[in-house]
């Protein structure tokens, strides 16, 4: 397992930022600090994602991924912003191959144990995770392909817990730590979703 993914599944959550932009980074720097959740996977769909994810990835001491990457060209534009990995809710071989050229982790989604075997891949996307089968999905491709997962797709404060629990999740990426521009509320969030983190994070 690469280093930047140790360190995913040792913080367990990763909030995912799916609006605003650039004038909002000094606001959400300070809220993972205080949170002491130093990631976040910022949506290269949203205007201005781009933008705020090179904003963030400035910032030494928070590891700051592109998310919802769909193209090629939208995971060259996040490795070059500086992004320390790239989520994909979809399965681009070309996306793969040239995340692995770089060295740099892609979480990418597929249902075909046989398709991430053959690109080496042991930690997939899964999203939409409720509509892919949830838990038994995960078990199944878990105990019987050795695979491990970073989960996504509506999942609330109160479903977190029930997939962390699974040994196949590694980790879980989605906005409901984020509260708009409310940062106090926002900060209140990363710091219950921090408590999910093991120890060693």
């Amino acid at each position: 397992m690469d280093t930047i993914t140790k360190r995913l599944a040792q913080i367990r959550c990763i909030p995912m930022v799916k609006q605003g932009g650039e004038d909002q980074a000094d606001a959400l720097i300070k809220a993972l600090r205080a949170s002491d959740l130093r990631v976040a996977n910022i949506s290269q769909q949203m205007a201005g994602g781009l933008a705020l994810l090179r904003r963030l990835a400035q910032e030494e001491d928070l590891i700051i991924g592109g998310g919802n990457v769909q193209t090629l060209q939208e995971a060259k534009a996040a490795l070059e912003a500086g992004a320390a990995f790239i989520f994909s809710p979809l399965f681009n071989e070309q996306m793969v191959e040239y995340c692995q050229q770089v060295g740099k982790p892609i979480y990418a989604v597929t249902t075909q144990a046989a398709v991430a075997k053959a690109w080496n891949l042991k930690t997939l996307g899964c999203f939409p995770v409720e509509e892919l089968g949830g838990l038994p999905f995960i078990n199944a491709m878990g105990e019987q392909e050795g695979l491990n997962f970073i989960v996504a797709g509506h999942i609330n404060e109160e479903m977190t817990a029930t997939y962390l629990e699974n040994p196949h999740v590694l980790a879980m990426t989605g906005s409901w730590m984020l509260k708009e521009t409310d940062w106090e509320a926002t900060t209140a969030a990363l710091k219950r979703a921090k408590k999910f983190s093991l120890p060693s994070a």
